[in-house]
């Protein structure tokens, strides 16, 4: 779903920073479903108090050398993106796929794909103002 349908515009954007799931999460609101974009946090970077890592950094978009960091989301490469409806109902995709396999070093780094997908469900229910699921 995409906020081109009819009779649906852009009511708000939201950005949440996850770090205990690594991953930012950007929220397009709807009147019947939100849209999400998740960046995947590969680093952070000293923020306005000197000796303080609490800025997420993300990959640099069409570069596939590593570390290659940016501080700016329009310039970060997109991980999945999917959209919640009212209903409930949900669809994903996994940008970071359309270049290689996913890659994860441990069960947590599998088990964080779902766990920002299941936060995105749940954050759409407080944001969505038609949600009845």
């Amino acid at each position: 779903m995409s906020g081109n349908e009819t009779g649906s515009h852009k009511i708000e954007r939201h950005i949440k920073h996850i770090p205990g799931i690594k991953f930012t999460v950007v929220a397009d609101v709807y009147e019947a479903h939100v849209d999400f974009s998740i960046y995947d946090i590969e680093g952070w970077v000293e923020g306005a108090t000197k000796g303080v890592f609490d800025v997420p950094a993300w990959h640099r978009a069409g570069t596939d050398s590593y570390p290659n960091l940016v501080e700016s989301l329009e310039e970060a490469a997109l991980y999945l993106h999917g959209s919640v409806k009212w209903d409930g109902c949900s669809n994903w995709h996994f940008d970071e796929q359309d270049g290689g396999m996913l890659h994860g070093c441990s069960k947590a780094d599998l088990q964080r794909f779902g766990d920002v997908m299941a936060t995105c469900w749940d954050w759409a229910a407080e944001l969505c103002s038609t949600w009845d699921a």
